[in-house]
């Protein structure tokens, strides 16, 4: 059930099916935590809810993305896209939390009422997760588009 070509896919063409891959996704959990956030806060105003939500908001897209970038992969037809998704995910899960960190250290050092404050902090967060998801899909794409061309290699020498 995984894409397989007979030719290896050139390194810049896995990178940037990859990066098409992972904007794809960055703006489909983007979206689904925007719903998250209007479910949420039309049903409880309690500062309760409001940080669950944020709690809910942060960390389920961070769970989410690596599950969501198989059938991503596959979509853009990349070579291996189920072992491309299990070299993203410990990297992606990583560089999310410092990316995270970056995040809330950048929004809370930036004086209230810059044009900064006027966006909102759901964008921001997700404009970060997607240069980390691209960055780190990419990466996992150029290393399994290696081991393909190395096994093609391997095996149009042998026979």
């Amino acid at each position: 059930m995984t894409h397989r070509p007979h030719t290896p896919v050139s390194a810049p063409r896995a990178m940037l099916l990859a990066a098409a891959a992972a904007l794809a996704m960055s703006v489909l959990l983007l979206l689904a935590a925007w719903v998250a956030r209007a479910a949420i806060g039309a049903h409880d105003d309690s500062p309760d809810a409001n940080i669950g939500a944020g709690m809910l908001l942060t960390f389920v897209p961070v769970l989410v993305a690596p599950l969501l970038a198989w059938p991503l992969l596959r979509l853009v037809r990349l070579p291996y896209p189920g072992l491309t998704a299990l070299v993203f995910a410990v990297p992606y899960l990583v560089l999310s939390f410092v990316g995270l960190t970056v995040w809330v250290w950048i929004d809370t050092a930036i004086p209230v009422g810059s044009a900064y404050t006027e966006i909102d902090p759901m964008l921001t967060m997700g404009a970060v997760d997607a240069v980390v998801s691209v960055l780190c899909l990419s990466g996992a794409a150029l290393v399994t588009s290696r081991l393909h061309a190395a096994g093609h290699a391997r095996q149009s020498a042998g026979g």
